[in-house]
C-alpha cells in the first residue's frame, strides 16, 4: 500500500471506477473524473502506458462520432451529413458523457494500481469473497491463479515483444497489407503461446517440488474495519451515480 493510505482505501477506488462507468449525467461523470484525479495524485499513481492512452483516445473519438450520428435529435447547425444522417446535439452530449466515463475509469484504474500494487489487490478480493468458501466457491484456488497471473503477465508480455522483434528481423521488411500483417502477428503469437505454456509447466513443477499449499486470505481486524468503511463509501458513490440520472 502506498505510504499514508489506509489498508482498505482501494475499495473506495473500486467504487469510483464502477461509478464512472455507470454515470448517467455529464456532471456526475466529470465530478468522478475530478475525484479520481485527486485520489490518483494523492497515491502517486503513474501515468498510464502509451498503448493504454492511445486505446483510450481512439475509443473516445470513435464513440463520440458514433453517438454524434446515431442518436436522433436536433441537428447541429452546419453539420456534415454522413450516409444521410446529420450530427445531433443529443449525440454530442452522449459522446461527451461516454468520454468522461472512459477517462474517469482509466484514472481510477491507474490510482487503484498504485493503491493495491502486486498481490494486495488479489488479497483484497480474496478477503471479500472469503465468506463464499462455505458454499463451495474455490476462493483460495482463484487467489493463487490470479496471483500467479499478475506476477507472470509482464514476463509473458516481454517474451511476446521479443519474439515479435525477432520475427520482424527475420522478415527483413515491414508488413505490407492486412494479409502480411496478420501473418506476422500469427508468426509471433504461436511461439509466445508455446513459451507461456512451457513457463507454466515449469512453475507448476516448482510449486509441486516445494509442496506449495493454498493459504487463506489474511484476516486482520483493523484492516477489516477499514475495508468495510471505505467499501461503504465506494458503494455510496455507485448508488449515487445509478440513481442520479
Amino acid at each position: 500500500m502506498t505510504r499514508g493510505a489506509p489498508a482498505g482505501f482501494g475499495w473506495l477506488l473500486v467504487g469510483v471506477l464502477c461509478a464512472s462507468l455507470v454515470a448517467g449525467r455529464l456532471e456526475t461523470a466529470l465530478a468522478l473524473v475530478a475525484l479520481a484525479t485527486a485520489i490518483a495524485i494523492g497515491v502517486r499513481a503513474t501515468w498510464p502506458p502509451r498503448r493504454w492512452t492511445v486505446a483510450l483516445a481512439t475509443s473516445i473519438v470513435v464513440g463520440w462520432v458514433l453517438n454524434l450520428y446515431l442518436n436522433p435529435g436536433t441537428p447541429l447547425p452546419g453539420g456534415i451529413a454522413v450516409a444521410g444522417r446529420l450530427p445531433t446535439r443529443e449525440g454530442l452530449a452522449m459522446g461527451a458523457l461516454l468520454g468522461a466515463r472512459l477517462v474517469g475509469g482509466m484514472v481510477a484504474l491507474q490510482a487503484l494500481r498504485a493503491a493495491w500494487p502486486g498481490d494486495q489487490a488479489v488479497d483484497a478480493m480474496a478477503w471479500a469473497l472469503r465468506p463464499f468458501e462455505r458454499v463451495g466457491l474455490p476462493v483460495r484456488d482463484a487467489r493463487t491463479v490470479a496471483g500467479l497471473a499478475m506476477r507472470f503477465a509482464p514476463l509473458v508480455e516481454a517474451e511476446g515483444r521479443r519474439i515479435a522483434a525477432v520475427q520482424a528481423l527475420r522478415a527483413g521488411a515491414p508488413p505490407r497489407g492486412w494479409s502480411a500483417w496478420m501473418t506476422r502477428r500469427r508468426a509471433a503469437a504461436v511461439p509466445t503461446m508455446v513459451s507461456a505454456m512451457e513457463r507454466a509447466e515449469r512453475v507448476a513443477l516448482a510449486l509441486e517440488a516445494r509442496h506449495y499449499r493454498l493459504r487463506p486470505a489474511p484476516d486482520r481486524e483493523g484492516a477489516a474495519r477499514s475495508s468495510w468503511s471505505w467499501g461503504i463509501a465506494g458503494a455510496a458513490l455507485v448508488a449515487g451515480a445509478l440513481l442520479w440520472r
